[in-house]
Order: structure tokens, then sequence, then C-alpha cells
């Protein structure tokens, strides 16, 4: 019990970090960026929204890297002085849509029609 309690202490401490909450917002405006370009439907935005926000919170700074590797950028740019907002918004914009993809094909795989 005292180690899960130490667990959630941590873990509520990490997602409580300034950091944390700050990639969340970049990647909540990303999500928006994203529901906002493709005139989705309000429910469909907030999910995005969330999303964008949950993925660039969850994925912290190894969204410069992803990011970087993807842009072809070299690997000194990735602790470039205000590159993780950046990151966490591309992060925001992007990662619901590639989950989306990604379900699709596996649905798609699985022979689900939905």
């Amino acid at each position: 019990m005292n180690d899960e309690t130490n667990f959630l202490t941590a873990v509520i401490r990490e997602l409580a970090a300034p950091t944390a909450i700050v990639l969340a917002a970049w990647g909540a405006l990303g999500g928006a960026t994203n529901a906002l370009s493709t005139r989705m439907q309000l429910r469909e935005a907030l999910r995005h929204i969330l999303l964008g926000a949950l993925i660039a919170a969850g994925m912290g700074s190894l969204s410069m890297a992803v990011v970087a590797l993807w842009l072809g950028l070299p690997v000194l740019s990735i602790p470039a002085g205000s590159a993780a907002g950046s990151a966490a918004y591309l992060v925001g914009v992007f990662g619901p849509a590639f989950i989306e993809v990604t379900l699709a094909r596996l649905r798609k795989a699985k022979g689900d029609p939905s």
C-alpha cells in the first residue's frame, strides 16, 4: 500500500509540474488548431483539444526529439531555446490525427465496420 501511495504521489507531483502544464497548454492549442482547420463538430473538437493536451504532456521532452527527427533537423536543435512549446504544439496538432488514422487502419485490418 505504501509503494502504491508513493507512486501516486509521484505521478501527481509530475503532472502538477509547471513544465507538464505548459506542454499540455501548447498541446491543447495545437488540438484546437486541428479542430478549427478541419471544421468539426463541438464534441469532436473538444476531443481533439483534450487529446492534444494529453499527448503533448505525456510525451514531454520526447516530443522535441520526435519533431526534430520528423523534420530532419540536426540532433543539436533538440535543446534549442523554446522548442518545447513549439514541439508540443505540433504534437497537439498532429497527434490526434495520427491516432485516428492508426485506429482506422487497425479497425479495417480487423474487419470492424466502424
